[in-house]
């Protein structure tokens, strides 16, 4: 079966509507996944591949659902990768009464995570919790990754981009990427604009489930009602992303639950001072190089890197270093010593 290259088909089928381009998070990570592995020479690559088109040395799944069972049950000598991009705690606030369903929905998760030969997850908490959820199958961290060609300064978008939304050049912007749900802070986020009439906030994302979506009759009336210095562009493509990042100051990400967000990679990318929530999962990849806030803290911690520049080019800084550390070819590095190992080849 094995060729001088590994026959590597990555698949990701989304089930469910994202608020960013066609996919979230998750699709992002593993399209950059996909273009870092097409660079190299040891790997022949497929996105969504054909099932005739196999058979493949590894099927790497960053999805679930049915397309899963159709690929196994034709591959059944391919080896199983899984990227855990979801875990059970994901829902809560992300999915109406999550917390009535979520160990249904852990139960759900394990039909696919079990039959892998190898899983990865995105965090070091994460594998622990994938351990409390019960999989069996040997776990791995590898982390998501940014692609530096793609996410960096850009003094012209950020110009430009200010005209588009009348925002004036010596305006402080703090920005946040994402769904537009509970789980993601939007809620805190209009009330940081709200308390800060003297900066502009702006969300870049959209409502993933439309009404089922957690906290979604909080977030329709932000948003039928918002703060007149809260600017919400709605959903942007991934490939145009760029220009937010670039025209804003600070990355003000109050997020509930992350296991590892691409958002947050990519603000470090373009060297914006990263303030996120005080999450356990934050903590191990990403110390000490952002600003840890909470519901009682998150107004001083603006207003502070809002008024210190000192304070934001230092942290700009350190945001530069998470990136370098999560730039999308060492990923891949890591990703293809899974492969051979599991392949027997290392």
């Amino acid at each position: 079966m094995m060729n001088t290259k590994i026959k590597v088909n990555i698949i990701f089928k989304p089930g469910i509507p994202s608020a960013r381009t066609k996919g979230g998070g998750d699709q992002t990570a593993c399209k950059m996944l996909y273009e870092a592995l097409k660079k190299r020479n040891d790997i022949e690559i497929y996105y969504n591949g054909l099932v005739k088109d196999g058979p493949y040395d590894i099927l790497h799944f960053h999805s679930f659902g049915d397309v899963f069972f159709k690929y196994v049950k034709k591959e059944n000598k391919s080896k199983i990768v899984f990227t855990a991009h979801v875990i059970a705690d994901t829902m809560l606030g992300s999915a109406l009464l999550a917390e009535k369903w979520k160990g249904l929905f852990s139960q759900y998760l394990l039909l696919f995570y079990n039959q892998a030969d190898l899983v990865i997850a995105v965090s070091p908490l994460e594998v622990e919790k994938l351990k409390e959820m019960g999989v069996k199958t040997k776990i791995v961290f590898i982390p998501n990754g940014v692609d530096l060609s793609l996410f960096k300064k850009n003094e012209n978008l950020r110009r430009k981009t200010r005209e588009e939304f009348n925002i004036k050049d010596d305006d402080i912007v703090l920005l946040s990427v994402g769904h537009m749900i509970k789980r993601k802070g939007f809620d805190t986020f209009a009330k940081m604009a709200e308390k800060l009439p003297q900066y502009k906030f702006v969300w870049v994302g959209g409502i993933p489930f439309s009404f089922l979506s957690g906290g979604y009759s909080e977030i329709k009336k932000i948003i039928k009602n918002p703060p007149e210095n809260l600017i919400l562009p709605g959903p942007c493509p991934h490939d145009e992303l760029n220009k937010f990042y670039s025209m804003a100051d600070i990355f003000f990400f109050p997020s509930r639950q992350e296991n590892f967000s691409i958002a947050v990679l990519e603000a470090s990318a373009v060297g914006l001072p990263l303030l996120l929530r005080d999450l356990k999962e934050y903590k191990e990849p990403l110390s000490p190089n952002y600003i840890a806030g909470t519901e009682e803290t998150f107004e001083e911690n603006i207003k502070l890197l809002a008024e210190n520049k000192n304070l934001r080019e230092e942290y700009s800084k350190k945001a530069l270093k998470i990136a370098e550390k999560y730039n999308i070819e060492r990923v891949a590095n890591e990703t293809v010593k899974v492969y051979k190992e599991i392949l027997n080849l290392s």
